[in-house]
Formats: C-alpha cells, sequence, structure tokens
C-alpha cells in the first residue's frame, strides 16, 4: 500500500480499529441515554395522569360541599375551590413544560444517535480507503472525520497521503506536458497544488505549469509563472529555458522593453545556448523598432 519505510500499515489499522470502537461506544451510550430519558418522561406522564385523576376527584367533593354549603359559609367555600382550581391548573402547565423539555431533548438525542450512525459509516469507509491504498479518496474522506479527536498518527498518515498524492498529479503533469496535452497538463499541476501548496519540487511545477500556459498562448500567466520558478532557484536547463521563454512571453505580449531586456541578459549569459543565436537576433530587431 505504501513504499515509504516508515509507514507501518498494522500500527495505522489499529489505530482506526480503536477509533471506530470509540465511536461505537459513543452510539451505545447515546441510546442508553435515549431510552433512559424515554422512560423519565413515561414516568413523568403517569405522574401527570395521577395527579390530575386526584385533582379531579378533589375538584368533585369540593363542588357537592359548596352545593350544601353555600347558603352557609358564602363567598369563602368559593374561594377555597378557585384556589383548588388554579393549583391544578398551574400543575397541569408544570407538566406539560416538563414534557415538552423531555420531547425536546429526545429530539437531540435523535438527531445526536444519527450523527454517531453516520460517523460510524464514515470512519469504515475511510478504514476501507486506507486498507485498498486508495490515498486521493482517503484524504478526501478525512476532512468529513476531522471533527473527531484523531490521534497523531492518522493525522500524520494523511499529510503523507496528501503528500503522495501531490507528486503522483505532479508527475503526471510532466508526463501529459511531454505528450503534447498542455491543457490537460495544466490541470493536474493545479490540482497538485490543492494537495501541497509547498513540496520541495515546487520550481519545477512552476517551470512545466509556465511553460504549459505560453503553450497555451495564456502569454501573461505564462510569464507570471516563469519568473517564479526562476527565483525558486531551478537549475540547469530547466533555468536557462525558463530564462528564454520568459522573455518570449513579454515578447508576445507586446511588452517590448522588458522583452529586449531580458533577450539581452539571456545571450550574455548563455553564449552557447541552443536559444543563444534567436535570442541575440531577436534583440537585434527590438533594438531597432
Amino acid at each position: 500500500m505504501n513504499d515509504d519505510p516508515d509507514y507501518r500499515p498494522g500500527v495505522v489499522l489499529e489505530e482506526l480499529a480503536r477509533l471506530r470502537e470509540e465511536v461505537i461506544n459513543t452510539r451505545n451510550l447515546t441510546i442508553k441515554t435515549e431510552h433512559a430519558l424515554k422512560n423519565l418522561s413515561t414516568e413523568a406522564k403517569a405522574i401527570a395522569r395521577k395527579q390530575d385523576q386526584q385533582e379531579k376527584k378533589s375538584l368533585f367533593n369540593a363542588v357537592g360541599t359548596y352545593a350544601l354549603f353555600v347558603l352557609v359559609v358564602g363567598a369563602g367555600l368559593w374561594l377555597t375551590f378557585q384556589a383548588r382550581l388554579d393549583k391544578a391548573s398551574a400543575d397541569h402547565a408544570l407538566f406539560d413544560k416538563k414534557e415538552a423539555g423531555y420531547e425536546q431533548q429526545l429530539d437531540q438525542l435523535r438527531a445526536e444517535l444519527g450523527r454517531w450512525q453516520q460517523v460510524e459509516r464514515e470512519v469504515l469507509e475511510f478504514e476501507r480507503l486506507v486498507k485498498d491504498g486508495n490515498k486521493e479518496k482517503a484524504v478526501e474522506a478525512f476532512a468529513a472525520l476531522r471533527k473527531l479527536r484523531f490521534a497523531g498518527l492518522l493525522e500524520d498518515l494523511i499529510v503523507r497521503f496528501k503528500a503522495e498524492v501531490a507528486r503522483e498529479k505532479y508527475d503526471r503533469g510532466v508526463e501529459l506536458y511531454d505528450q503534447g496535452n498542455f491543457g490537460k497538463a495544466d490541470e493536474a499541476f493545479l490540482k497538485s497544488q490543492e494537495y501541497d501548496d509547498k513540496p520541495a519540487y515546487m520550481g519545477m511545477l512552476l517551470f512545466y505549469q509556465g511553460m504549459s500556459a505560453m503553450r497555451l498562448k495564456d502569454f501573461p500567466r505564462g510569464a507570471d509563472l516563469l519568473r517564479r520558478s526562476i527565483a525558486a532557484n531551478i537549475d540547469g536547463k530547466y533555468l536557462s529555458e525558463a530564462s528564454f521563454n520568459l522573455a518570449y512571453c513579454h515578447d508576445r505580449m507586446g511588452e517590448k522593453r522588458t522583452a529586449r531586456d531580458l533577450y539581452f541578459r539571456f545571450f550574455n549569459r548563455y553564449t552557447k545556448n541552443m536559444y543563444t543565436a534567436q535570442a541575440k537576433r531577436r534583440w537585434e530587431q527590438l533594438k531597432g523598432e
């Protein structure tokens, strides 16, 4: 799955198994809490019904008493009856509020349970991708799992995967460039930078990306990328080729003075390069314009 001598798939898979077990335990705890809350809600409803029946019986007796002694007691009994009625209403309101609170908590727990079930599926899928060596898809899948408490080992794994995917995209871009497929090559170089924007080979990536842009006649972008590749200290034939084509891009952009200066620097620095004669000839043409 991986040619890196420091990469230990057994340890990585053990860490993934531990993580999966933690997710399952959390999910099971959520289920237990949900059941306990359901039981509590059921008990509260039973208590409410029992109290409701008691209040109705008490109120019935109060009404009977009121009917028998209304002429004797008068307004005093009515106040007692009204107080009991108000208490019953308040008790109902309290239990309704508690029941609503339980239902809200149950809804939250159900949502939490659904989330942990989804996390479990995501962890299993991530584990499968790691086992299969599908680094690009594993990197994408890991993005959904960052909210979990991952051990450093898995973070290191993803960093390694991203670097490897970036290199694969870069190598594929070079192949496509050599084949003359400059549009696809440029796409591959851009994709490579999505996985690693500061690789050790950044100078060469900028060189090929700049050459691809130039071949696609995007001279402003080609000039920018080639200038950045030169600043990244590429060496050998690539530096001379980048320098000549930087002048060529400015030439095609109509920036004659800049192109003339760059051609001049080039043929004075590279006296025996394959582009030396061409650079000198074009410099003389621009000097006369």
